[in-house]
């Protein structure tokens, strides 16, 4: 017999094993809480939730859980709700916290809260449900949404190809149509593409050097990790998301070194984090941006070095990691050369145009090399043919910011560096001149990096070589920020930061955070930067100065 269900929501198993996680609740206490995690495209759901508090007034009502990751539904019993709050907020803990799951009990971030006492795979749903309404999904013309209405649901590919998490359903009747329709969401398909991307906020997340380590290098990254729920100190997540406090983010771009070694289970822990970090942010991986560091691209097995020995590319092998890593975040395979390329519309009505870079693309060892960075060529000019840039020979000023994202630095970032570290070059890129020579040339304004664990500001005239110099010789000017490590133990005085970049018709400003040993993030400096004009009308950065 098929159930009444009117309400269908969707899941997917991102940090834990869901289902079974939610029914160990249940079989220990009773009962179980479980979260909304709404989609960044939708809103609160009001109507829905406000039905299932009506209707579990009166006795238990049975939802269905579409699993979109394994196509499956489960049958569950609903007995009382938390709904959202009016403005899509983080809703509170329920005070009954043992019956939540371990881990997303310590950190939750939904939007609103089912209390259920049953759980059940569901042997009779596609083609047994129809929809009820259309779904309310933008950029879809209201002819074809309201196609769905009175529809069967015929399999799962349906519903995964929809950006929501709540869908309005009722039982079939044998006149409902049972013809097949199928959207694609607006996640994006390829790590480089010119497609707009609308956010919602004029602010940029900057991090930079997460460096996620476990078992006898754990002490290498200063928080707590997703995957210790017991403790009570604060993920780099959670510590993030205080600092950033009210504040609406409307994308994060994260330069490199999320990992220690670029073993597996580091990479689990940056996928958990950067996971829950969109979740608390209400971002979908649209709206975020990750360039490998020299920490992700597994160092070489073979560290000896002789001198005059030829430095090549790093093998398919120090990349698979990161790849996997990648694969998994954006649901979508990483570029030839690491690279992504976006294009973002903030609310301002400025468009940011992205070429983020792999840096890290040399064979080097323990011994040699060690941190090194150097940009394949061919790299910048994947993401300038995929955003459309004119060619070099040909530049062109544009009417969107054109920004760098890199994890090595193009500046040496002290005013005296130690004699130990000329072997390695500083740590620079070992092309970092010729990257803002290339930079310039398309225009580019702002480079964002991390690589040193230092706060950094710089501002670089670039020239072209003189036997290339015409009477342009000056390519233009390109603003260096550099963000210090948001995660590691090796910074100076036991601090951690991150950067916001907000954006505005008028300019630019950095706001730049710190955290002193594993306490709160708040901001200690923040710089400005004016828009101008090049005299063909193209967007400019202009000077920093400082803003009390």
């Amino acid at each position: 017999m098929v159930d009444d269900l009117q309400f269908l929501f969707r899941f997917r198993d991102l940090v834990a094993k869901t289902i079974e996680s939610h029914q160990s609740v249940i079989q220990q206490h009773g009962a179980t809480w479980w979260g909304w995690w709404k989609r960044p495209s939708e809103d609160n759901r009001a109507e829905v939730w406000d039905a299932l508090a009506k209707a579990t007034e009166a006795k238990p009502i049975a939802v269905g859980l579409f699993d979109s990751g394994a196509g499956r539904v489960y049958r569950a019993l609903v007995t009382g709700i938390i709904p959202p709050e009016e403005h899509g907020e983080l809703v509170k803990l329920p005070t009954d916290r043992d019956l939540v799951p371990s881990y997303y009990r310590e950190s939750p971030f939904s939007r609103a809260w089912m209390r259920l006492n049953h759980i059940e795979p569901m042997n009779e749903f596609f083609g047994y449900y129809s929809f009820r309404k259309a779904p309310d999904l933008p950029n879809y013309r209201k002819e074809l949404l309201q196609r769905f209405v009175n529809k069967k649901i015929t399999e799962s590919s349906e519903l995964r190809g929809m950006d929501l998490t709540i869908w309005e359903i009722r039982p079939s009747a044998a006149s409902d149509p049972s013809d097949k329709i199928l959207l694609t969401t607006h996640a994006l398909p390829e790590a480089v593409t010119g497609e707009v991307v609308r956010l919602k906020s004029n602010t940029i997340l900057h991090i930079t050097d997460l460096h996620f380590a476990v078992a006898k290098f754990r002490d290498h990254h200063v928080w707590r990790l997703e995957s210790e729920v017991e403790e009570t100190a604060n993920t780099l997540t959670s510590a993030l998301k205080a600092g950033i406090g009210a504040k609406q983010i409307g994308g994060v771009i994260v330069s490199g070194d999320l990992t220690f070694l670029g073993a597996t289970a580091e990479f689990e822990e940056a996928l958990n984090s950067l996971n829950k970090l969109l979740g608390l942010l209400d971002l979908a991986p649209d709206h975020l941006i990750v360039v490998p560091g020299n920490h992700d691209i597994q160092w070489s097995t073979d560290d000896t070095y002789a001198p005059g020995a030829k430095v090549t590319a790093a093998p398919a092998q120090a990349k698979k990691n990161y790849e996997a890593f990648y694969e998994r975040l954006f649901q979508h395979p990483p570029s030839k050369h690491l690279a992504m390329g976006r294009r973002w519309l903030l609310p301002s009505g400025l468009t940011l145009e992205i070429a983020a870079l792999n840096s890290s693309s040399l064979q080097t060892g323990k011994n040699f090399l060690a941190g090194m960075g150097r940009i394949d060529e061919a790299s910048l000019e994947e993401v300038r043919i995929g955003l459309g840039w004119p060619a070099a020979s040909d530049p062109q000023s544009s009417a969107a910011l054109r920004l760098l994202a890199i994890h090595h630095h193009l500046a040496v970032t002290e005013d005296i560096e130690p004699d130990s570290g000329f072997p390695q070059g500083y740590g620079m890129a070992v092309d970092a001149v010729r990257i803002q020579r290339m930079a310039a040339k398309h225009r580019v304004q702002l480079a964002l990096h991390g690589h040193k664990h230092r706060a950094f500001l710089w501002r670089s005239s670039v020239y072209d070589l003189p036997e290339h110099a015409s009477t342009n010789y000056k390519l233009g000017e390109i603003s260096l920020v550099g963000g210090g490590s948001a995660g590691s133990k090796e910074t100076e005085g036991a601090s951690n930061y991150f950067n916001l970049l907000d954006f505005s018709p008028a300019g630019l400003d950095v706001l730049m955070y710190r955290a002193r040993a594993k306490g709160s993030f708040e901001r200690f400096k923040t710089f400005r930067a004016p828009f101008g004009r090049f005299e063909d009308g193209g967007l400019k950065l202009e000077d920093w100065s400082v803003v009390e």
